[in-house]
């Protein structure tokens, strides 16, 4: 059977390459701070759940696009100030606050995980930071 060259690309298997290229076409540059370990981590997670294909990660991550934009704009609880301010430093934490962005790409994939899979998910992450 001969399938188009889009069709060919769809069905490849999603890579650290992919999944960076994809998030930075989506989603604005302040939000891409994270590691190639930590974007290695989130790849492996995606794998569990089934996310395997380019196709399947694009479509998922359109599907929760302006939802996490939302999220990532809204404002923070005392709580997380005080965390972030600790963890950032009052400059970039300043920053965020002024462009309004605090997830990195791995966070904002979980997030839609979260979105997409439901309690299923929460579970397997409720796990995985109790293991570490």
């Amino acid at each position: 059977m001969h399938l188009n060259k889009r069709k060919r690309l769809d069905q490849e298997a999603i890579d650290l390459n992919y999944l960076q290229k994809l998030m930075r076409s989506l989603f604005p540059k302040n939000n891409d701070c994270a590691s190639q370990s930590d974007l290695s981590e989130v790849l492996d997670e995606l794998l569990q759940f089934g996310v395997r294909s380019k196709k399947e990660l694009r479509l998922l991550m359109k599907k929760y696009r302006h939802c996490l934009l939302a999220i990532d704009k809204e404002p923070l609880d005392r709580i997380h100030q005080r965390i972030y301010r600790e963890d950032m430093g009052d400059a970039a934490y300043l920053d965020a606050i002024r462009r309004q962005y605090w997830f990195g790409y791995p966070a904002l994939v979980r997030i839609a995980m979260e979105k997409e899979f439901g309690e299923a998910y929460e579970r397997y992450s409720e796990a995985r930071d109790h293991s570490v």
